[in-house]
């Protein structure tokens, strides 16, 4: 075999030039072939994440469609609830107001006659309107805890708020000389001002100032009464008497009609989760399944080429190796070495290839 490869001549050196050019053929087309596999592989995936996305997206746009459909009407059925809650409550506000006014009637007409009398005896007696007050009464005529607080609160608005005030935001300087003249004015023209409605007021009208306190002690009883029926009827629990039978019997109505749509929602999300889903995505799938196969179709006949071409250049690249490249080293085993070779045997009238191998070493090319 060695002596046929290195004795052929010009014949032989381009039949294993066709080869390589065969080979290189093969490898050109392999290249072309995994850059189109490469591309469908690319468009393959793009194309099942877009189904993958289509179908999250229109499974999630769906759901979102029905639970906002439910949610719509759940939100409308809680605003007339709302509504009719409120009716009901102004309704009932107005049947208690009404029920106040109706059990303490009576009070209030005692109420009104008993400061009637006591406007009518300062009047009488021509006493000043503002002396029919609690916080004359509290100073003059103290009686019980309350009376005290009041009095301590004038003493310290008295002798601390209006001193201090005075003395701080209103004296050009500070000085104790100014602090202690500012009291002294202070007790002087506070004090003057007790002891002048104490000794040339109270005490010349105290028969009346006497009558009016006790009226004013019917009147506090009055109001705790009526405060007493107040509390008790607003603590009432009992609807019964006001009327709102209409206003229940909707909201109970409107109560069933918000649960059957809660549970219908509950069913559909469950329908809808256990089957819906999965037609939408079938549906989306089988839209696109021919497009897809299409696809992997054409990937498929690519691989294959792909395979048989591969299986090509492993055969022929073996064949040069064993049969040709053994004898002519890996050097010659160009088309551009091989066309060098033919040159030489061509143009020096040489025999075989063993020569054209021989000369071009030799350095005469």
């Amino acid at each position: 075999m060695e002596s046929n490869i290195l004795s052929g001549g010009l014949e032989d050196l381009n039949g294993i030039k066709g080869i390589i050019l065969e080979l290189n053929s093969y490898k050109d087309k392999n290249d072309i072939l995994v850059t189109e596999e490469s591309k469908l592989e690319k468009t393959i995936k793009n194309k099942e994440k877009a189904i993958t996305d289509e179908i999250a997206g229109t499974i999630k746009k769906r759901k979102d469609e029905i639970e906002a459909t439910y949610n719509d009407q759940i939100e409308k059925t809680r605003a007339r609830m709302k509504k009719i809650r409120s009716k009901k409550e102004k309704s009932r506000s107005a049947k208690v107001t009404e029920r106040i006014e109706t059990e303490t009637i009576q009070l209030s007409e005692e109420y009104r006659q008993l400061v009637l009398e006591s406007k009518a005896i300062f009047k009488q007696n021509k006493i000043p309107a503002f002396y029919n007050s609690r916080l004359f009464y509290a100073l003059f005529m103290p009686k019980g805890i309350g009376d005290i607080a009041i009095i301590i609160m004038t003493l310290i608005v008295i002798l601390i708020v209006i001193p201090c005030t005075v003395y701080f935001y209103i004296l050009p300087e500070e000085n104790m000389i100014y602090l202690i003249l500012v009291y002294f004015i202070t007790v002087i023209f506070f004090g003057g001002i007790y002891m002048r409605i104490d000794n040339n007021t109270k005490e010349k009208h105290i028969d009346s100032f006497k009558k009016v306190y006790r009226i004013r002690c019917q009147i506090h009883e009055n109001k705790r009464r009526r405060n007493k029926i107040k509390i008790s009827i607003l603590s009432d629990k009992d609807e019964s008497q006001y009327g709102l039978e209409n206003f229940n019997q909707e909201l109970s109505e409107l109560d069933q009609e918000l649960k059957s749509i809660t549970e219908q929602k509950k069913e559909a999300m469950v329908a809808f989760e256990n089957t819906t889903r999965f037609v939408i995505g079938e549906e989306i799938k089988l839209r696109n399944q021919e497009e897809l196969a299409a696809q992997k179709k054409e990937y498929g006949e690519v691989y294959v080429e792909i395979k048989e071409t591969e299986e090509k250049i492993k055969a022929l690249s073996m064949e040069i190796a064993n049969v040709y490249e053994a004898y002519l080293g890996k050097e010659f085993m160009s088309v551009e070495k091989l066309n060098i070779l033919a040159d030489i045997i061509t143009d020096n009238n040489l025999k075989t290839i063993s020569e054209a191998i021989a000369f071009y070493k030799e350095g005469n090319y």
